[in-house]
């Protein structure tokens, strides 16, 4: 590298070689993957999104998962497989902040077109509210958050590859990763204490809330509607209530039943997380835009250390 060169002609030499690497080292194999993700998790859940409640969480939880994990796998060996590589030019003239600009521009492509791909399969599964909450469109919101998602977890990639020896150590390295995410996410089970606080600092907590205020969570039917409605028409009394009852009574009865159970089940299962809010959504972005800073600054701090470094 040439001592001479500047920071923005060193960046547009690196993305022009990580194009080429990008193609050369099959690592288009990524969108594969993300197609086929997204193909298995729309299969499964495409006619239940935004149907139900508890189905569309339990969804959501599912499809911030496998962002995380496409948007680590995009970039957890890209720095450590080429470390000596990296230590030869530092020493000969290579900015740092240069080659994980031209990183970061790299992997945002890549992220965008992931996220574009996304929307579109999930949209063939199922039918996506008309209008989204920010820009209009939901689509354009759905795309503008998977892209947040992807990319902050890209970044973290990018971080762990900055720090971490060699790609058998990163692919190690990515479970647990993956793990603590899940865990701390606060979807699976409720969290308190430390365990709270430390979910805060987890990608998949805000990509799901976000997911859940696009998609007014709070106003979907729940499915305790039914089972409530059956374990009343299962009481005894209430039989042979409506066996001696005329027809007319009974269907009137039913619809003040749902009424007042609709009711009862909107109040228990509303959340003020996922009011549905033009600010609530632009926080949650602003938090994944923040976490993909704040490991984009690990990365180059690892970096600058290392001719440091004896590996």
């Amino acid at each position: 590298m040439n001592e001479r060169t500047g920071r923005i002609g060193q960046t547009k030499i690196y993305v022009e070689k990580f194009v080429r690497i990008f193609f050369n080292e099959k690592d288009w194999k990524t969108l594969v993957f993300a197609v086929v993700i997204s193909g298995i998790l729309a299969a499964v859940f495409g006619d239940k999104l935004f149907q139900i409640k508890e189905t569309t969480r339990i969804a959501f939880f599912a499809i911030v998962s496998a962002c995380t994990w496409i948007g680590i796998f995009n970039s957890i060996q890209l720095i450590c497989r080429e470390r000596q590589i990296i230590k030869r030019e530092h020493r000969t003239g290579l900015h740092i902040t240069s080659y994980v600009a031209a990183h970061l521009i790299c992997q945002a492509v890549l992220c965008v077109i992931q996220a574009i791909l996304m929307v579109l399969i999930y949209s063939i599964f199922t039918e996506f509210p008309k209008e989204g909450l920010i820009s209009g469109s939901f689509h354009v919101d759905l795309g503008i958050t998977f892209f947040l998602v992807l990319y902050s977890a890209d970044v973290l990639g990018l971080a762990i590859s900055s720090i971490v020896k060699t790609t058998t150590a990163a692919m190690t390295v990515m479970p647990f990763l993956l793990i603590i995410m899940l865990v701390f996410s606060g979807s699976i089970f409720p969290l308190s204490g430390v365990a709270k606080q430390i979910s805060n600092l987890t990608i998949t907590k805000w990509g799901q809330r976000v997911l859940c205020i696009e998609a007014n969570l709070n106003e979907l039917p729940s499915e305790l509607l039914d089972s409530q409605k059956e374990m009343l028409n299962e009481i005894e009394v209430v039989q042979e209530a409506k066996e001696l009852l005329p027809d007319k009574v009974v269907k009137s009865f039913d619809d003040a039943l749902d009424e007042q159970l609709q009711s009862f089940l909107h109040k228990y299962t509303y959340r003020k997380i996922y009011d549905y809010k033009g600010e609530l959504v632009w926080k949650r972005w602003g938090y994944l835009a923040l976490f993909a800073a704040f490991y984009a600054l690990i990365c180059v701090i690892s970096l600058e250390f290392i001719d440091r470094d004896k590996r």
